[in-house]
């Protein structure tokens, strides 16, 4: 892997301002099958006859193909470069958005969508490492926040365009919502990222591989980042993936309003990614991880106990500002805690990314076929403080 004391020198490589782009890009096509789940997740229950809660377990199974394969990506990329594992990754969204229209039941949707998860361990980590690879190290959070606002930009439009295709049906909103983007995005990063240099990876070995699990462990700071990740990530998750059918069925809200109502909390979203970069240079990365988690599952708490729909999209669009800047310091955190193992350590934070997402959609598919929404919202805003207390006594502001 990365030679020790990386991130305190400026890369052999650099990369572009049309790499960065196509980083960018890449980061957004992450979300667009999820969106479009749970945008139309109502209709997806209604085609396959079953309530909305059981339709969720389809990001439950893709979750858990993600932890799994997130966990190999840390053998994959010391065999592998980064940029091919990257782009391969992006094909296998096509390949799951393709499936997933022809599939004739759940059981086969169930299956044909959890590709994206594995899709989505492969390229997450890496757009990560990258960046930590081919960015001096004064511009990566900056960059890093490019992404995370590119990612809610690329949110905004999908949620805009699935309203819009929406009458057409579920299956062709996932086509051409995420195969078009998908497309352009692996044109422009294979051809203007650098290639990384395959023949430092053909010298590692298991036993270094095992090394990085090794220093991960040993680290304390570094496992309070996992574990705070994937609490924090459960925390969003709960909005990302059920707000709309909250919207839609608890105020009788029709699907092209919902997909509407994403632009505010796309907007406040995008306005948190860009500002984190000037609150981190006041407050630190680490501080100011603590307060965005425990501000955003203070939030989750009345999230789904909103009395009108108004006050239930405001809240959605101050967690969205608040979640912008989690996104981006959580990443950040991550790739400075281990510099010299730092693909094995974003490989394990992207797992970790993916069990969040996972826990809040097995965890919500209980609680809304047993109780309710509100019930839920208070669940998952409790695992969010709880995120911010392990930030709070389990890690430090990594040494720059």
């Amino acid at each position: 892997m990365s030679s020790v004391g990386e991130s305190r020198k400026e890369p052999a490589q650099t990369i572009n301002n049309l790499g960065i782009l196509s980083l960018i890009l890449s980061r957004g096509i992450t979300n667009l099958p999820s969106l479009v789940v749970s945008l139309l997740l109502v209709d997806i229950a209604t085609s396959f006859d079953v309530q909305v809660g059981v339709a969720g377990q389809i990001r439950t199974t893709s979750g858990l193909l993600s932890i799994l394969f997130a966990i190999l990506m840390g053998v994959l990329s010391m065999r592998y470069n980064y940029k091919s594992l990257l782009a391969w990754g992006l094909m296998l969204f096509i390949v799951s958005a393709v499936t997933s229209y022809l599939s004739t039941s759940l059981l086969m949707l169930l299956a044909f969508y959890a590709l994206s998860g594995v899709a989505t361990s492969m390229v997450n980590p890496m757009i990560n490492t990258l960046i930590g690879k081919l960015v001096p190290p004064g511009r990566r959070t900056t960059v890093m926040g490019w992404t995370v606002a590119g990612l809610a930009l690329i949110y905004l439009a999908g949620s805009l365009s699935s309203g819009f295709i929406s009458p057409w049906g579920w299956r062709t909103a996932m086509i051409l919502v995420v195969v078009p983007m998908t497309i352009i995005s692996l044109i422009l990063f294979t051809s203007q990222v650098p290639n990384d240099k395959p023949e430092l990876k053909s010298r590692a070995s298991i036993a270094s591989l095992l090394e990085g699990y090794r220093a991960l462990l040993r680290s304390r700071s570094a496992v309070g980042c996992i574990l705070g990740t994937m609490l924090s990530l459960a925390m969003w998750n709960t909005l990302l993936i059920y707000a709309p059918s909250y919207w839609r069925q608890v105020f009788n809200v029709p699907t092209t309003t919902t997909a509407t109502l994403y632009v505010f909390t796309s907007l406040s979203y995008v306005v948190g990614s860009l500002l984190v970069g000037r609150f981190t240079k006041r407050m630190g990365v680490r501080r100011l991880l603590l307060y965005t988690t425990g501000a955003l599952g203070v939030i989750t708490l009345f999230c789904y106990n909103a009395p009108s729909l108004l006050v239930g999209v405001v809240l959605g669009v101050v967690a969205s500002f608040f979640a912008g800047m989690l996104i981006t310091l959580a990443s950040s955190f991550s790739l400075e805690q281990i510099p010299e193992y730092r693909g094995t350590m974003m490989s394990i934070h992207s797992a970790a990314q993916s069990l969040g997402a996972t826990l809040a959609a097995a965890i919500g598919g209980f609680i809304l076929i047993a109780y309710s929404y509100g019930v839920y919202s208070i669940v998952m805003g409790i695992i969010g403080i709880v995120g911010a207390l392990i930030y709070m006594f389990m890690t430090t502001e990594p040494k720059r």
